[in-house]
């Protein structure tokens, strides 16, 4: 089967690689669409995240779907034929955090797409069956792997203990921003603030439930966000970027006893942190590991319209082309959003 592995940074290759056979307990999927997401970029461009370093050449992607072709003589056999959204992140369902149901923080989870683990910019892949979600008819293969990228913002705006009435900040207008903006509206929000260093972005956020977003490449965001909630931060402030900046920012955005979410990955290791300003304000503040129990959720807000990803697929490329996605993306050039490479 064709498939495209990274070999260094900005350098993909299409190769040929043998089809997966399923294990007993997984599913083997036709990949049918594969979105290409912020975390991937910190892998195509720098080789890394954090201390997670890449040192041999792996197929990168982790937001896929597709049709179940085959299954393992232990899995459901009623998915063959479906079109399954799939949650990537597998953890092995035996350790202290799976049995109480933080599965997401598994010490031994293999997540596709990050060193050791081949992704999903291939043509075919093997994955545990229970992990696979069923998605209606109406539910395209691109949309159906956008369930991923909302699954973490429903997880989001759960660690955010969100209230109907509060008032929101959402720091970083990328897709996972923009869900996140939606699924807030969903959840009540009387008022959402958006900020984005590229005017695009700022431009269109208002169409995603953001009700004023402001270009911080020209303005101070704690100044925005003061002056949007006269001077009383915002009950909820959410890291959606790639930035060892926003951290911080998002504890000087939240009022006090307010509650501050960090969901967006820096790439670094270690970062800077406002531990005085947090001390004093009495933050709340939580950090985002992917989600949990989520995907049903997001695929039942994707089928009934009330959140919408489909307008957030901005570019679709061909597997071929892989690289073109890539590199659109890491330049944020053209507009693009979410681009997906569909087979």
């Amino acid at each position: 089967m064709k498939a495209v592995k990274w070999y260094a940074p900005r350098d993909m290759r299409l190769v040929e690689i043998p089809i997966p056979t399923p294990k007993p307990e997984e599913a083997l999927i036709r990949i049918e669409s594969t979105g290409v997401c912020g975390s991937d970029m910190h892998y195509y461009v720098d080789g890394r995240i954090g201390k997670t370093i890449m040192t041999e050449p792996l197929i990168l992607g982790h937001e896929y779907a597709g049709i179940v072709e085959a299954v393992g003589p232990e899995a459901d056999s009623t998915l063959i034929g479906k079109r399954v959204a799939v949650e990537p992140g597998i953890p092995c369902l035996r350790c202290e955090y799976c049995l109480k149901g933080h599965y997401n923080v598994c010490t031994s989870l293999q997540f596709p797409g990050g060193p050791p683990n081949d992704g999903a910019l291939c043509e075919y892949i093997a994955v545990h069956a229970a992990f696979c979600f069923p998605v209606p008819d109406a539910i395209t293969p691109a949309e159906a792997a956008m369930i991923e990228p909302l699954a973490v913002a429903l997880h989001t705006i759960e660690l955010a203990h969100l209230k109907p009435g509060e008032t929101v900040a959402i720091l970083g207008l990328g897709p996972i921003g923009l869900l996140t903006a939606q699924v807030a509206k969903v959840a009540g929000a009387k008022q959402v603030i958006g900020t984005d260093l590229l005017e695009y972005r700022v431009a269109g956020a208002a169409k995603y439930g953001v009700d004023s977003a402001v270009n911080v490449s020209d303005a101070d965001t704690v100044d925005a966000v003061m002056e949007a909630t006269a001077g009383r931060g915002v009950d909820v402030a959410i890291d959606c970027a790639r930035s060892t900046d926003t951290p911080a920012l998002a504890c000087r955005v939240a009022r006090p006893a307010g509650r501050c979410v960090l969901t967006g990955i820096s790439g670094e290791e270690y970062g800077q942190f406002p531990v005085d300003i947090a001390r004093r304000k009495e933050l709340t503040v939580t950090w985002c590991r992917r989600f949990r129990f989520n995907f049903p959720t997001a695929i039942d807000l994707v089928a009934t319209g009330r959140v919408d990803v489909k307008s957030l697929i901005t570019h679709s490329f061909p597997l071929e082309k892989a690289l073109d996605a890539f590199e659109l993306v890491s330049h944020a050039a053209d507009g693009v959003l979410k681009a997906s490479v569909d087979q």
